[in-house]
């Protein structure tokens, strides 16, 4: 019984403990700021997909725009967070785009 009860409590302090309690993901949440895409959005893209290798058409507002409102970046960023490629958002930044998404993705 004691051997049992080593076990049931390995496994809940392993549990407890484990970074993937979210599937590693993120929770977005926005703190009531209100980012645009000129202010702030843009350097985060810009640093972290707008490269020439991964999406060079998204260093502009124009060039993004047919994915956010296609609800192609919300569900690759926010909601996946498959993007970007290669690294990870940190949460500020996820907090920063999901308020900007909620106030309808503003330019400026």
């Amino acid at each position: 019984m004691k051997k049992y009860f080593s076990i049931a409590a390995l496994v809940l302090f392993l549990a407890a403990c484990s970074k993937d309690k979210n599937g590693g993901k993120l929770s977005p949440s926005c703190d009531g700021s209100h980012p645009t895409y000129d202010g702030q959005i843009k350097t985060i893209i810009d640093s972290r997909c707008g490269s020439a290798s991964c999406h060079p058409n998204y260093t502009s507002y124009s060039g993004i725009s047919s994915i956010t409102q296609n609800g192609q970046f919300k569900r690759e960023v926010l909601t996946n967070q498959t993007m970007p490629q290669g690294s990870s958002l940190t949460q500020d930044q996820i907090n920063k785009i999901q308020c900007w998404v909620n106030d309808g993705y503003p330019e400026n």
